[in-house]
């Protein structure tokens, strides 16, 4: 039937029948499509990086949540983290998708779902990714703040965090930073364990 055509229903009070005009496909309502917020958009800040390593990608996406007011990472995390968010931090990593997956707290089959239909993780999830990167960039600004700037330019900051974020440590109840993401409650102890280490990072 075409999306114009007229549908007869046959109304019992009159014996008759009726002709109901139906709206075209173009008239009808469209799911309103989710805006990718200017945090997560890959182009800001990058105008001539194609080409960008995931690593660079990382840390330009840290430096914004750096530097942007909470506000907007209130904003930037209501209005959805992409599933490319976690893709991307793998690549940088060198972890496999699987388990930043599993530290997002978000299942293979939901994540594959979400990326096909085009939609950012679940919200559990993403805020999960957002105290990821929060922590990141706690350990940039510690660093910047009380480093050596020589042994800076040579420490891999991103695989020393994806390796000890794994780590099981005693301040945290024998539980992983990883673990403690799960609530705004846990992400405040890991940074106070980070604050603790200070000057201590590289060793």
């Amino acid at each position: 039937m075409a999306a114009t055509d007229e549908i007869i229903v046959a109304h019992r009070s009159r014996g008759g029948a009726e002709k109901l005009g139906t709206k075209s496909v173009a008239e009808r309502p469209q799911p309103a499509v989710r805006k990718i917020h200017v945090l997560w958009d890959k182009k800001l800040g990058q105008s001539g990086s194609t080409g960008k390593t995931p690593l660079l990608q990382l840390r330009a996406l840290v430096e914004r949540v750096r530097e942007a007011p909470g506000v907007q990472l209130y904003d930037a995390v209501e209005a959805g983290v992409p599933t490319d968010v976690v893709k991307m931090i793998a690549r940088a990593t060198g972890e496999p998708a699987s388990i930043i997956m599993g530290l997002a707290g978000v299942s293979q089959t939901t994540f594959v779902r979400n990326e096909a239909a085009n939609k950012p993780l679940p919200d559990v999830a993403g805020h999960r990714i957002m105290a990821y990167l929060r922590l990141l960039a706690t350990l940039r600004r510690m660093l910047d703040e009380s480093g050596d700037p020589e042994q800076m330019k040579t420490f891999d900051l991103e695989g020393w965090f994806a390796r000890w974020i794994h780590e099981k440590l005693p301040e945290l109840g024998n539980n992983t930073p990883a673990d403690m993401l799960r609530n705004p409650e846990g992400q405040r102890a890991v940074e106070q364990v980070l604050e603790r280490m200070r000057g201590g990072l590289a060793a």
